[in-house]
């Protein structure tokens, strides 16, 4: 199955390169065995069309990067979330295959995102990690279904800290903030726990 790494460029400069090289690198570990390390920036040649502003980059890749591709950033809003408890997802590898959250969010249209619950717990939504504010410090649920590269960062520097979060406990908290390689964690990004639903 192919794998995919999403990857933010800024103004031409690609951002947290560090964490998304040794996501790839442990995954084609995984999979793969021992297999020589990617370095990643022989890769990501950015094109002069794509050298201002906000970028994505696709990398898909199995044992071998097959394509990289590069098209401008949309900032999707998010302002309403459905709590979901659903089927087990196997996303500890960030698959190209994304069909379980495209079901999710199909069945949940009046919704902008989703919180999903697995076994009871808060996971993640279909295109970010999460974290919690309880009105002093954030946490971000210990049973992720992807490992992110922001989140990584942010657990890294302090910023935020890994707890159990039960389905049944997010009303305790104040607010909720999606997290990836585009969204920061910043307060004025968070959604009020009253826009879950």
């Amino acid at each position: 199955m192919k794998i995919l790494e999403t990857i933010q460029i800024k103004d031409g400069a690609v951002q947290q390169i560090d964490l998304h090289e040794a996501r790839l690198n442990d995954a084609r570990q995984k999979l793969f065995g021992d297999i020589a390390p990617i370095q990643l920036s022989d890769y990501l040649l950015i094109p002069a069309e794509f050298q201002q502003g906000i970028v994505r980059c696709r990398v898909i890749y199995e044992q071998e990067i097959e394509e990289v591709g590069f098209v401008p950033y949309v900032f999707k809003q998010i302002k309403t979330l459905k709590v979901v408890e659903a089927k087990p997802i196997d996303y500890a590898i960030k698959w190209l295959d994304r069909t379980d959250f495209g079901e999710l969010l199909a069945n949940n249209t009046a919704f902008d995102e989703l919180i999903i619950g697995q076994n009871g717990y808060v996971s993640d939504a279909t295109i970010a990690n999460l974290a919690f504010w309880d009105g002093t410090h954030w946490f971000t649920p210990d049973t992720p279904l992807l490992k992110g590269t922001r989140r990584r960062a942010l657990l890294e520097s302090g910023k935020i800290t890994q707890r159990a979060i039960r389905l049944e406990e997010i009303r305790s908290y104040k607010k909720v903030c999606l997290i990836n390689t585009f969204r920061d964690l910043l307060i004025e990004n968070a959604i009020d726990i009253s826009q879950v639903f």
